[in-house]
């Protein structure tokens, strides 16, 4: 059987650690440019003398603020997707993926 033929269970198997490890990349990555965007943001904020005086400092909570409300919209969807939304049929899969 050829290396590459798509009967051979190496080569199938190798696909799909392929993709895992890309699939995992993106996500590192993703995360990645998430924190390093919070952090940036909070050194800019931390640097202003009028941010760090305005209402003791509450304005370098905002950055934070923004990150746990789009944590917070992660959580809520994923449980709408996997707990509200039953996928018992075929039909169903589009509509789930769609909300």
């Amino acid at each position: 059987m050829a290396e590459d033929c798509a009967e051979n269970p190496a080569t199938i198997a190798d696909n799909v650690g392929d993709n895992v490890g890309d699939i995992a990349g993106m996500g590192a990555d993703l995360f990645g440019s998430f924190a390093e965007s919070t952090c940036a943001a909070l050194v800019v904020a931390s640097t202003s003398e009028d941010l760090l005086h305005y209402q003791n400092g509450s304005a370098l909570f905002y950055p934070l603020i923004i990150s746990v409300l789009g944590l917070l919209g992660c959580f809520i969807t994923s449980i709408f997707a996997t707990d509200l939304m039953k996928v018992d049929h075929v039909d169903k899969i589009e509509i789930t993926l769609k909300y």
